[in-house]
């Protein structure tokens, strides 16, 4: 094989990318693994894309990189130029969106192909064939990106053809089916995979209804709006404020890590409940509204009145107020 080639591999962490990764180190392939990330999948930099990248290098042996691609990403979802899935997913787009910015970074790696764990016929909307050639086509990526799981089934690509990577050691995996994929694994050596899931939230009925629902108020949604509707319970106020309410310990420190300055926390003041962030623009009328919605998930609800203060820090109350715990149509119309 002669001189060490480099490559990118776009890597989300699960079984096939990890295993294309490692199949082209394991010919000695130099490679980077490129973990793209939005508020709507992946492991964004900084804590959570520091862990991913050291879980990674630990378990797999794997060198990755966090990218954010948010605002990229955000702006393709208004319109992309394939559709949707059967939710409001754009697997079309968002493949091409991901390796057109792979083979952007690929001078900074001196890269000279780019990896995917795509696997043909795996996903109805993204892994066909004829819509495989479409994502190489728009992505600029046509020659040069290498599926090893799948590249038998394909024409050879240039580092093939230059013999950068010995095309008789790859695959042609097909279908849906992961039995070929764990095998794999078990024969490289490979343990402590995540298992497959559903895809990014973009795929999830609920989820995609609440993104969806976001994209009606506002043509570019900012990243925290994205992050604020997937967690905890999501509800919307009239003018396009957002009151988030926390169901556990953990998701009230992801609330709170999400506030800005003008946002309001909301939380009893006697009785043990949840946090509750509100978003926007916001009246008296509006804080009263959230703070009944907040007293409704608390053992409060059945009570006549609860206390519940307001601030702009979760322990930190500026007013204290007497409400009524909002009443279950009050929840179903405002539920985001």
């Amino acid at each position: 094989m002669g001189e060490r080639i480099g490559a990118l591999s776009v890597i989300s962490g699960g079984l096939d990318s990890i295993l294309a990764t490692r199949v082209m180190m394991d010919q000695g392939t130099v490679v980077t693994a490129i973990h793209f990330a939005t508020p709507f999948f992946g492991s964004l930099p900084g804590r959570d894309g520091d862990a991913f990248c050291e879980r990674m290098k630990e378990k797999f042996g794997i060198t990755a990189i966090s990218v954010d691609i948010t605002e990229k990403y955000i702006a393709m979802l208004s319109s992309p130029s394939y559709g949707y899935g059967k939710n409001f997913n754009p697997c079309v787009d968002c493949k091409i969106l991901l390796l057109a910015a792979a083979r952007e970074m690929m001078d900074d790696f001196n890269a000279k192909f780019i990896i995917t764990g795509e696997v043909l016929g795996q996903r109805p909307m993204s892994q066909r064939r004829d819509a495989m050639r479409v994502i190489e086509r728009d992505s600029g990526t046509s020659g040069i990106l290498l599926r090893p799981l799948s590249a038998k089934l394909f024409k050879p690509t240039v580092p093939e053809e230059k013999e950068w990577v010995n095309r008789d050691e790859l695959f042609s995996f097909s279908g849906r089916s992961r039995k070929p994929q764990i095998e794999l694994a078990a024969r490289l050596g490979i343990t402590g995979y995540p298992a497959p899931a559903g895809g990014c939230c973009l795929t999830d009925p609920i989820q995609a209804v609440r993104i969806r629902k976001l994209y009606t108020m506002r043509e570019h949604p900012d990243r925290r709006e994205a992050k604020l509707i997937q967690i905890g319970r999501p509800f919307l106020l009239g003018d396009g404020t957002i009151l988030s309410v926390g169901r556990n310990e953990e998701e009230n420190e992801t609330i709170e890590g999400l506030a800005l300055e003008g946002d309001l926390f909301f939380k009893l003041v006697d009785i043990p409940g949840p946090l509750g962030l509100l978003v926007g623009n916001s009246d008296q009328e509006m804080r009263r509204r959230a703070m009944a919605i907040v007293a409704y998930f608390s053992k409060a609800r059945d009570l006549s009145t609860v206390r519940v203060g307001m601030g702009k820090a979760p322990d930190s109350f500026e007013t204290v107020w007497d409400v009524t715990p909002a009443g279950q149509n009050e929840i179903v119309q405002t539920r985001f």
